[in-house]
């Protein structure tokens, strides 16, 4: 009983110890005054430490400690010591760190310091967004970002543009980075508006990106969308105009000069004269038909912008509304899109934060779908007979012509096809964050999305394939589902001058899709449209299914001591339903020195941050399509175009199957192993900031399309091949060069030098590509040794000069004639001489842009261009005429042909003449500097604001493609076919009949209400 009574006692002694041990309590706030939620309170010297709620409270036991120091830190503040002295009840404030290198940004599955990231990452904000008229994501990323090459590849409505960070990682597959929408891995940048987004961080080297492992090899753009901020509800309504045109026209000649040239041309070539002495004079008192002018237009481009937001302490909310409508400079060409968007944040408690993002893509385009084909309707309208009137006397369309080409009038063509494509895209992100313990986090993104696409298509009578009688009407039919899971678990410490993080996740991923299409041909009227397929003669109907599916594991550590020496750590597991070896380990570290932080540095205040990286990582692409790994067989039914099957009866063609390609017994991902080394800088308390990186990646196991034996089935089946190589060097300068009491100027500029390299091919030295187009035939190569996108063909010479005529001879040719080089001396123009004649990807690109604010104005200014890349125009081929259905030319420069008198490098019409389209007579000098944006601002002064209760008005102007600097002489050096081809990274620079980046003026209005 004793000793139970002793034992009572010193336990009560114990809790009465314990209940009175001395705490420190209080609030911590940042320098706004606002609370800080989850900022760590740690006594220094112990591994007593606490956190604080939403409100910014804090309760800590400081022990027995006489005058215990407080060490409180928080993302995006600079960590502060206080000593608390007498009061137990404190009130901390915190300051904000410097902006230049100390912005929270997010990484990919969590959220960093910019002064602890040891990847090479680039940030675009909405600040930058908003300066310019944007209709897709990718075009806030050119001209901003160094390491990212964006090309707008041509003037359709609608399109998409080439996004290259670092270089292009694939010869097979996508080279376009992997977009991550608030944690939705790949999702569908178009159903984004421009001005929902927040930020833009651009992760590029191989540590940043291995976290997302096989689909991270070309580089990842993470988006981060608006979310509503405390206090009342606001609205913001913007809604822009813009007046769109061609920014340049080739030139062609005027029905007189046409005429003239006709004649000449078939003087020539031993023909009758295509046009009388009357003939001639008529046609130079009217001028004739302007072609280019007739199948474009100006038209007016609408935006709407319409967004409510607010929150109050635990509900934050943001719904936003987005209507487009772009016609195109086409005649009947326009893409329109609606997005609808809702973001809420709900804090349930002190452990639990749920968030819900949903998004509605409304899309429906016209005719936006060319492909730039020699056949398409902007491309007839450079080789179409000028002497021709677009309409007879009673109005129906002349639709062939006895001149120029033999393909069909451009304006009826434009006119007359519909190529019609709408979709319903909804995309659902749930995510659910727990605080299980102190510093352990759970987090669980969920995403649905499905897509309901419809197309239907017609090409009657007076279009080119009526023509030919295949005309047709179809209606295609696609739905997709897919779901993507990610949880992972984060652990966050901080001990004495040590801090760690641990991220453990588990993802999958599923996609299904499925589509029908249905096809009736030469329909017994095509007054229906495409709306009764029963009324063809014959009908096709298909139908396809795809399934796939990914699953990764994935660990990363985030260490740092005293702030200045980090260390990140990565390794991802994927695996992949598209290949034979279905799982690869993608592992990265990379370490960072903020020196600035080292005592040394102390009387060096004119330098605000300094730090060194390094790193090393391994990413991967699967860069094939579902099901490369199975073999298949071909399938084919009665039909136009339908060749495939077997006549049992001598006539009738019936349905049969054959050997589809084989497929290789190994498959493995493409590797692409990456070094990088960086420096990010501040000077002068941020009014310079610099940052410089410097990069190696070395592609193996490359994928590539083999054309199997016909015995073997004669299609083309993935292989993996070779490897290649792209190393840089990329530039980011910022400041503020003055800022003044009413003044204020800032200017960034990026620069990026890539050097790409083709460094084997499996055993072959070159392999010849079949490009896109119905006339272009080999006209890119890979070439070991080389950079992707190397031209191929003959390289021209100029002319047979009269003084050459004995040598021309030889060949079969006579002065004026083509002349090439010979490279293996048999005096023939063969396929022996053929050789690499160019190349499409440049060396640097760059951007540069300037605010200057003057009071309540802001001008901006922002070039972009690019430097040592090569165009391969297919569109000047045609306007010298002499070449597929161009039967004669349009070009002026033909009015300086080669004569006698006048000895040029402009071949004749000579029969003996070899002009081949495959030359290096049309390769240009693409480099370019654009004026991509010219923005004048005016803010309403804030007293006139108030007095009409508003919170902000800005008006602006601004202009796009103002002017280009270029020695290339056709439409526009940007654009390319490339992207429509099966091989875009082979074919860059290949250009034919592409429309090309409209010049635009817009007009726009933020109000804030």
């Amino acid at each position: 009983m004793k000793k139970l009574l002793l034992l009572f006692l010193f336990c009560t002694l114990l809790l009465q110890g314990m209940a009175q041990r001395p705490t420190a309590k209080g609030k911590i706030t940042g320098d706004d005054g606002k609370p800080l939620a989850g900022a760590s309170v740690t006594v220094k010297g112990t591994n007593r430490s606490a956190v604080t709620d939403s409100t910014g409270q804090f309760e800590v036991s400081t022990g027995n400690q006489a005058n215990p120091v407080l060490v409180i830190t928080y993302i995006g503040y600079v960590s502060r010591e206080y000593a608390v002295s007498g009061t137990s009840d404190v009130s901390i404030q915190l300051q904000s760190e410097n902006k230049a290198l100390n912005d929270v940004i997010v990484v990919g599955y969590g959220t960093q310091r910019k002064r602890d990231v040891t990847g090479a990452t680039s940030t675009v904000k909405a600040e930058e967004i908003s300066k310019r008229p944007l209709v897709r994501v990718e075009q806030a990323l050119q001209g901003t970002t160094p390491g990212v090459n964006v090309q707008s590849n041509s003037g359709q409505p609608g399109t998409g543009l080439s996004v290259r960070i670092r270089g292009a990682n694939s010869i097979t597959g996508s080279n376009d980075p992997l977009y991550v929408i608030d944690g939705y891995i790949g999702g569908n940048i178009e159903s984004i508006s421009p001005s929902d987004i927040e930020s833009l961080e651009i992760l590029k080297d191989a540590s940043a990106t291995a976290i997302y492992g096989s689909r991270g090899s070309n580089g990842v753009v993470l988006i981060t969308t608006k979310s509503g901020k405390d206090g009342k509800m606001r609205v913001d309504f913007n809604p822009w105009f813009s007046k769109s045109e061609i920014p340049k026209k080739l030139k062609l000649m005027d029905a007189y000069d046409f005429a003239n040239a006709v004649n000449a041309q078939y003087a020539t070539t031993g023909q009758p004269a295509g046009f009388t002495d009357d003939q001639l004079r008529q046609l130079k008192a009217t001028g004739g038909t302007d072609w280019q002018d007739a199948v474009l237009r100006k038209p007016w481009v609408q935006n709407y912008q319409l967004s409510v937001s607010g929150g109050a302490q635990n509900v934050h909310y943001l719904f936003s509304f987005n209507h487009l409508d772009q016609p195109g400079l086409l005649l009947n060409q326009y893409y329109k899109r609606t997005t609808l968007r809702a973001n809420i944040d709900v804090k349930a408690n002190d452990r639990l934060d749920l968030k819900f993002n949903i998004t509605a893509l409304l899309p429906n385009s016209r005719n936006n779908g060319y492909q730039g084909d020699i056949t398409d309707p902007f491309a007839q309208a450079f080789q179409w007979d000028p002497t021709t009137p677009i309409r007879d006397s009673a109005g129906n369309y002349i639709l062939k012509s006895k001149f120029g080409s033999n393909q069909i009038n451009p304006v009826a063509q434009a006119n007359n096809q519909l190529d019609d494509n709408s979709s319903t895209d909804v995309t659902g992100t749930g995510v659910l964050t727990y605080r299980i313990l102190k510093g352990l986090t759970f987090t669980s993104n969920n995403t649905y999305e499905f897509n309901n696409g419809y197309g239907q298509s017609v090409f009657g009578p007076q279009t080119s394939l009526g023509l030919v009688g295949a005309d047709y009407a179809e209606t295609r039919a696609s739905k997709s589902r897919t779901f993507q899971n990610s949880n992972f678990l984060t652990y966050q410490t901080r001990f004495g001058d040590h801090a760690l993080t641990v991220t453990a996740l588990y993802e999958q991923r599923k996609f299904t899709s499925m589509s029908s299409n249905a096809r009736a041909v030469n329909l017994s009227t095509y007054s229906l449209g495409y709306y009764n397929l029963g009324l063809g003669a014959t009908q096709k109907t298909t139908s396809g299914y795809v399934s796939d599916a990914l699953q990764s594991y994935m660990g990363r550590v985030n260490y740092s001591y005293k702030d200045r020496y980090l260390l990140t750590a990565s390794v991802r597991s994927d695996g992949s339903s598209h290949l034979t070896q279905k799982y690869s380990t993608f592992p990265s570290v990379a370490l960072g020195w903020n020196v600035a932080r080292e005592s040394f540095m102390e009387k060096a205040g004119w330098i605000s941050d300094l730090k060194l990286r390094a790193s090393y990582g391994v990413t991967g692409n699967q860069a094939v399509a579902a099901y490369a790994t199975i073999p298949q067989i071909n399938s084919g039914t009665q039909g136009p175009n339908q060749t495939l099957g077997y006549y049992y009866d001598g006539s009738t063609l019936t349905i049969a199957t054959s050997l589809g390609a084989p497929v290789a017994q190994s498959l493995k991902w493409e590797n692409n192993k990456a070094v990088d080394l960086g420096l990010d800088a501040a000077f002068f308390k941020g009014r310079l900031t610099l940052a410089v990186d410097a990069y190696h990646k070395k592609i193996t196991n490359l994928l590539y399309n083999y054309q199997a034996p016909f015995y073997l089935g004669g299609d083309t089946y993935a292989r993996n091949i070779g490897s290649m190589e792209n190393k840089g060097i990329e530039f980011a300068v910022g400041g503020t060069p003055v800022q003044g009491r009413n003044f204020k100027w800032t200017s960034n500029l990026t620069v990026s030098f890539n050097r790409n390299k083709v460094l084997n091919l499996g055993g072959l030295d070159s392999v010849v590509v079949n490009n896109i187009g119905s006339a272009q035939t080999g006209e890119a190569i890979l070439i070991a040794g080389k950079s992707l996108g190397a031209f191929y063909g003959y390289q021209f010479q100029g002319t047979w000069k009269a003084s050459e005529a004995a040598e021309a001879a030889l060949f079969g040719m006579k002065p004026g004639d083509s002349k090439y080089t010979d490279v293996n001396g048999d005096h023939k123009y063969t396929s022996a001489d053929l050789m690499n004649i160019g190349n499409g990807t440049p060396k640097y690109s760059f951007g540069f842009i300037n605010d200057f604010t003057y009071g309540n104005f802001t001008l901006s200014v922002m070039f972009q261009g690019t430097h040592g890349n090569q165009i391969y125009s297919g569109t000047f081929p045609y306007t010298f005429g002499g070449l597929g259905d161009a039967r004669n030319a349009t070009n002026q420069d033909i009015m300086n042909v080669y004569t006698a008198k006048n000895e040029t490098n402009i071949p004749t019409f000579a029969t003996s003449s070899q002009n081949s389209i495959n030359s290096s007579r049309y390769v240009y000098d693409a480099s370019y500097v654009k004026l991509k944006n010219l923005l004048i601002s005016y803010h309403l002064p804030e007293q006139l604001v108030k007095q009409i209760k508003m919170r902000n008005v800005e008006i602006y102007v601004s202009g796009q493609n103002l002017f280009t600097i270029t020695h290339y002489p056709g439409y526009d050096p940007e654009v390319s076919n490339a992207n429509y081809g099966q091989y875009p990274a082979i074919t860059q620079g290949l250009e034919t009949g592409v429309i090309p980046n409209p010049r635009t003026y817009t007009i726009g209005l933020r109000a804030g209400f």
